[in-house]
C-alpha cells in the first residue's frame, strides 16, 4: 500500500512541474522550445528593490518576460522584437567578443543583484554570470537588453 501512494505522489508531483514548466515556455499559443532559445537574461535580488526578472528571446524574435519583484510587469508577458532588433542583440553578442569572456565575474561583495546572461549561436552556447567586476561592455549589453525588452509593448500571458 505504502509503495502505490508514494509513486501517485510522485506521479503527481511529476505532473505539478511539467504542467508549470509548460506554461512558462508558453507565449500565447505559440511555445518556445529551449533550442529555440537564442538570448537569456537572468536579473536576480537584492537586499534593496532590484528588479528580479528573467528574458528569453527566441530566434525569430518573440520574447518571454517573467516579472517576480521590483518591476512595472509582474507575472508572465510576451513580447515581440522586430527582426533589425534582434540582429542588432546578436551583433552586439558578436561586437563585445561574448564566447571569449570569462564564465563568472564576480568578488567577495555584498547586497548585489547577479545577472546570468546566456547566448546560443548555431551550436555554439555560453552563460556568463555577472556579479561584480564585469567589463564595461558586457555591462552596456545587459542594459541594452533591459531597455529594449522594457520598451516593448508587452502581453500579459498569466
Amino acid at each position: 500500500m505504502f509503495k502505490i501512494n508514494f509513486g501517485a505522489r510522485s506521479i503527481n508531483a511529476i505532473l505539478i512541474v511539467f504542467v508549470w514548466t509548460q506554461l512558462i515556455s508558453c507565449s500565447g499559443t505559440s511555445r518556445m522550445a529551449m533550442e529555440e532559445i537564442i538570448i537569456e537574461m537572468e536579473k536576480t535580488a537584492c537586499y534593496g528593490q532590484c528588479p528580479v526578472y528573467t528574458v528569453k528571446i527566441d530566434e525569430s524574435g518573440r520574447g518571454l518576460f517573467i516579472g517576480v519583484e521590483n518591476t512595472a510587469h509582474l507575472g508572465l508577458f510576451s513580447f515581440r522584437l522586430r527582426k533589425e532588433e534582434l540582429n542588432g542583440l546578436i551583433a552586439s553578442f558578436e561586437r563585445i567578443r561574448f564566447f571569449e569572456l570569462k564564465d563568472r565575474y564576480y568578488d567577495y561583495v555584498t547586497d548585489l543583484p547577479t545577472t546570468y546572461l546566456t547566448f546560443r549561436n548555431g551550436s555554439r552556447e555560453k552563460k556568463v554570470m555577472d556579479y561584480y567586476g564585469a567589463p564595461k561592455e558586457l555591462k552596456d549589453l545587459e542594459k541594452s537588453i533591459a531597455d529594449l525588452v522594457l520598451s516593448k509593448r508587452m502581453r500579459k500571458v498569466r
